[in-house]
């Protein structure tokens, strides 16, 4: 167990020691952060608070062994008295790993201006949640982020800034993704839980369906799009230009190297239409067709709706359900439809 103590010694600590509160006493490793704090390794965890007020003993003189003997005597009061080296205030018990240069000195300066409360502790671990907050003695006094979640609230200000910048780069990477993942967000950002991200999102940032993008980004024709898509997508559209209810078949799909894929990301631009799977049309199909299948005799069938459009079976009956689903048709018994 580790915990991080203010100290008020008169000179460095030895390696080891014994910390003693209360009736418990323990051997611990220390590590000086600074001439006022040391990190201390306990060698068995103790239930220990923000706050909380150790006596630091030399190792040799451990009260534990002797509880008649009063820890708190200052040195020198009779042979076989404990040695107080130091009183110590318990900063952090949960304390983060000290990995790279100069972290110690860093962590010392962030020390010298800590506190024993929840604040204190959310400025070195950023997020925690409120069981651990209490479980450390320090109920949190503000309200949640996310879920059971508080975060320091410059940290969580920093977090809400480069989140555009985030979805906005993975954009421009994967252009023919709908959105950046949320899990790749939170890994992004290197935060424990998912719903952190869903509550830094705000406009004109969305989520939808497990992604982040950005709302009304539906840029015109083939705007945004890889070049080779757009490429692709123009010959499509030329191809409808002749007959634009003569949705092209698999094979000219695959030729020219549309894929779901590739289709989906033109249908987000708004460079297709996409009346169901395996049928798309150009843009604007779906309201040139209602305003065809207006002329003819009230009510029709699809026979009739198919030789008007010129296409085959396949393409008339899902765009006629497109149709029913846009309001711009409707059934009116099994056989036949009208224009409303």
């Amino acid at each position: 167990m580790r915990v991080t103590m203010a100290v008020g010694a008169r000179g460095p600590l030895p390696a080891r020691l014994t910390a003693h509160i209360g009736s418990a006493s323990v051997l611990c490793e220390v590590r000086p952060l600074g001439p006022d704090a040391a990190r201390l390794r306990l060698a068995r965890p103790l239930p220990l608070h923000l706050g909380d007020a150790l006596l630091l003993l030399d190792p040799g003189r451990d009260p534990g062994r002797d509880p008649g003997r009063d820890p708190g005597r200052d040195p020198g009061r009779g042979r076989g008295e404990p040695r107080v080296l130091a009183r110590a205030t318990v900063l952090d018990v949960r304390p983060p790993e000290l990995r790279r240069r100069g972290a110690a000195r860093e962590r010392a300066k962030a020390l010298a201006e800590a506190s024993t409360d929840a604040a204190s502790l959310l400025r070195t671990h950023l997020l925690l949640r409120e069981a651990d907050l209490a479980a450390m003695g320090c109920p949190p006094g503000g309200r949640p982020v996310a879920g059971d979640w508080h975060a320091d609230p410059d940290h969580w200000s920093a977090l809400s800034a480069r989140l555009p910048e985030v979805v906005r780069r993975y954009a421009a990477d994967h252009p023919l993704e709908p959105g950046m993942p949320v899990e790749a967000v939170r890994h992004e950002l290197g935060l424990p839980d998912r719903r952190l991200v869903a509550a830094l999102v705000r406009p004109p940032l969305t989520v939808a369906d497990g992604r982040i993008t950005t709302m009304g980004r539906a840029p015109a024709g083939t705007a945004g799009l890889p070049a080779s898509v757009a490429g692709a997508v123009r010959a499509l559209v030329d191809d409808l230009a002749e007959a634009p209810f003569q949705a092209p078949e698999a094979g000219r799909l695959a030729a020219l190297g549309l894929g779901p894929r590739e289709l989906a990301a033109a249908v987000r631009a708004g460079a297709l239409l996409r009346v169901t799977e395996g049928v798309v049309l150009a843009p604007g199909a779906d309201a040139r067709a209602a305003a065809l299948l207006a002329r003819l005799p009230q009510p029709f069938t699809v026979s009739q709706a198919r030789s008007a459009l010129g296409t085959s079976r396949r393409v008339a009956v899902p765009l006629l359900e497109h149709l029913d689903r846009k309001g711009l048709t409707e059934r009116v018994d099994e056989v036949h439809r009208r224009s409303l």
